[in-house]
């Protein structure tokens, strides 16, 4: 910047004028030569040839020439002069002025449309073309501004995706409760029905929490878990009859470990990651979606399978990214996002996610979260 800010225009003004003064003297000096060498030649041959003296029609035609030769010398030398001035001054002009501005005016165009997917070429370094760094510098800040909004929006987008399709599974529980309550008919006993209400009322709690903690977050990143101590026998309950109330029949479920044990981690996350991955297993299994819950010292497991077709090798490597789909899955409508949210939070608990198929050959993904209380 030390050696453009040295340039200005007045002295690129005086790097055209310089050599224009030299070409404007050396051109002066050859038409003042060569019309005085005419002149003289002309006036020689005058006077000096003695047959020619006393033809008045010839001698004044020789005579007029000379003259003439005088005269265009003094013509010629500042026409030269002004031609040569006009021609630095185009050159001047075209090179350092008209191109920096030719490039302002189309940089301006294009950041008027918003094309800013261009560079701003500097043509010369004098103050028009810093003008035009200080315009790349604007465009490039501008690009930059740009592209951190449309990441802001698309992370919203998939937020609110996420949202969404996290959503639809408690609901679909609350609606296996009021279902369950509609068969019988208004014949179940005051016990059960308190039972059901006060199953309800932890779900809606659950939903309630799970909101208030997504909404106040810019970016699924954003999360922060909720550590608090749980017993691995009471987890295992509340997976269960999500389970059931989501898959029916279908669902089975197996716990191993010391039920007793406290587990460290936020369940309404675990639960989260427990729900994708059964309504996953459910839109792909046949006959069964089997789920088994494994704490073992600091680490529980959750791995759930089903006996649909299995995972696709492109699948197993990406069906963690957010809207996957499978270009060989028929069915389009589902949001592609189930594995990402399981993958998201499992890493905020300190595990992470396996995506395999079973030995049985349906698909088979493993949960795994950090118990420890440091998670």
């Amino acid at each position: 910047m030390d050696k453009v800010g040295k340039r200005t225009l007045a002295s690129a003004l005086v790097r055209y004028l310089v050599p224009c003064i030299i070409v404007c003297a050396a051109g002066g000096f050859i038409i003042e030569a060569v019309s005085s060498y005419l002149q003289m030649w002309f006036l020689n041959v005058f006077y000096g040839n003695s047959e020619m003296y006393g033809k008045d029609a010839l001698a004044g035609k020789f005579y007029l020439i000379s003259e003439l030769c005088y005269y265009l010398r003094i013509a010629l030398v500042p026409l030269w002069a002004g031609a040569c001035l006009w021609v630095t001054a185009h050159v001047f002009l075209r090179r350092e002025i008209q191109s920096p501005v030719d490039t302002l005016i189309k940089a301006s165009d294009k950041i008027r449309n918003d094309e800013l997917d261009f560079t701003v070429e500097c043509p010369t370094d004098n103050e028009l073309g810093r003008l035009c760094g200080s315009f790349e510098d604007m465009r490039r800040n501008l690009y930059d501004s740009n592209y951190t909004l449309w990441k802001a929006l698309e992370e919203r987008k998939r937020l609110n995706s996420a949202f969404a399709h996290d959503l639809r599974t408690p609901i679909t529980v609350l609606c296996g409760y009021t279902e369950l309550i509609d068969k019988c008919g208004g014949k179940l006993p005051p016990e059960k029905q308190a039972e059901i209400m006060t199953k309800m009322a932890a779900q809606v709690e659950r939903l309630k929490s799970y909101t208030e903690k997504m909404s106040g977050v810019n970016k699924l990143e954003d999360i922060i878990p909720d550590v608090k101590p749980v017993r691995f026998d009471e987890l295992c309950r509340h997976i269960s009859e999500s389970g059931e109330l989501l898959c029916g029949e279908r669902f089975s479920f197996t716990a191993v470990g010391d039920g007793e044990s406290l587990v460290n981690t936020d369940a309404e996350l675990l639960m989260e990651v427990f729900l994708n991955l059964a309504a996953n297993a459910m839109h792909y299994a046949k006959t069964v979606v089997d789920c088994r819950a494994e704490l073992s010292g600091s680490l529980l497991r959750l791995v759930v399978t089903d006996d649909g077709c299995g995972f696709s090798e492109d699948a197993m490597r990406q069906a963690w990214k957010p809207f996957y789909r499978d270009e060989s899955e028929e069915d389009k409508t589902h949001f592609g996002l189930g594995l990402y949210i399981c993958w998201l939070l499992c890493r905020k608990l300190g595990g992470g996610i396996t995506i395999e198929n079973a030995p049985s050959g349906g698909g088979m993904v493993t949960a795994e979260v950090n118990t420890s209380a440091s998670a």
